[in-house]
């Protein structure tokens, strides 16, 4: 079974209660140097964001289902259509049973596409590293504010995201008291998006093999629904015996991609396609980029 990827070593208990403290008061100079001593960029935290404030159309439509409120909404709005019509993207969150750690109730699909994991009935605490530790100081900080907020942040590198973009809703019972959250997550990946786009089938593939992202045209080329989930390899994506260079680095070096053709199966069917392996650094990391189109020659 896949398993999500988890960051080494575990948050301070004391540092994530200050952290959350500081959020609560408007303060957000503390989880900046909180990332920076682990090497990552510092994040931004807007509360109460108004529509001006998001650069995504998902993030505004959030905020429009949430009726731009500067305070709680009741629990039952998760039922509305409004929040139904943005599950995909959306995650809803409650306190764990261990104090300052939250479970993921619901973890929308596309969410877990990009992320390569889902995380339904899985604990904050289990990302690890200080990426836990913000993410458990944030939510903690809405729960004392009783207030919205928008944040982004820079994920691990190993993680294929250049920024995860979120809007965290506070919800309450009947009783005015705190229930849960509602969240809107949506990452921020321009190669991502740009190969999406494209209508070659492309796959990133990390050092190791394995799959991290496959555009659209390599789904529909492959006979996949989507995008994998988890650590897949390529033969078991694409139905690909493939022998890779040493590297990604030693074939960026050589300055110059490789051409071969395969036959993938369908279903019953061979399909001849003609590849091209080539590769790149993405945040600092080295993936291999294959392309693929059926081979006609």
């Amino acid at each position: 079974m896949a398993k999500p990827y988890v960051a080494p070593g575990e948050p301070d208990a004391k540092v994530v209660a200050g952290l959350a403290q500081d959020l609560a008061q408007g303060r957000s100079d503390t989880v900046g140097k909180y990332f920076a001593a682990h090497g990552a960029s510092a994040p931004q935290i807007v509360w109460t964001p108004s529509l001006e404030d998001p650069r995504h159309p998902v993030l505004r439509s959030f905020l429009r289902a949430c009726g731009e409120t500067d305070s709680v909404l009741p629990v039952t709005w998760l039922d509305s259509d409004a929040f139904s019509v943005l599950r995909d993207w959306a995650m809803i969150v409650e306190p764990g049973e261990t104090e300052g750690d939250y479970i993921y109730r619901y973890y929308g699909s596309k969410i877990a596409e990009v992320y390569q994991f889902d995380m339904t009935g899985r604990s904050v605490s289990e990302f690890g590293g200080y990426i836990s530790g913000f993410f458990a100081a944030l939510y903690k900080a809405v729960e004392l504010r009783r207030q919205p907020v928008m944040s982004a942040h820079e994920p691990p590198k190993q993680v294929f995201v250049r920024a995860w973009r979120r809007i965290i809703q506070p919800l309450v019972d009947e009783g005015g008291n705190f229930a849960c959250f509602a969240v809107i997550n949506i990452p921020d990946n321009e190669l991502r998006a740009g190969l999406d786009v494209l209508p070659d089938a492309v796959m990133v593939v990390s050092a190791d093999g394995n799959v991290c992202f496959a555009n659209r045209a390599a789904c529909v080329l492959f006979g996949q629904a989507r995008s994998p989930l988890g650590s897949v390899s390529l033969q078991e994506f694409a139905g690909l015996e493939l022998a890779l260079p040493d590297a990604p680095e030693k074939l960026i070096l050589e300055g110059r991609p490789r051409h071969l053709r395969r036959l993938t199966a369908r279903g019953k069917l061979l399909l001849p396609v003609a590849l091209t392996i080539a590769a790149t650094y993405y945040r600092d990391q080295p993936f291999f980029i294959i392309s693929a189109r059926r081979d006609e020659a």
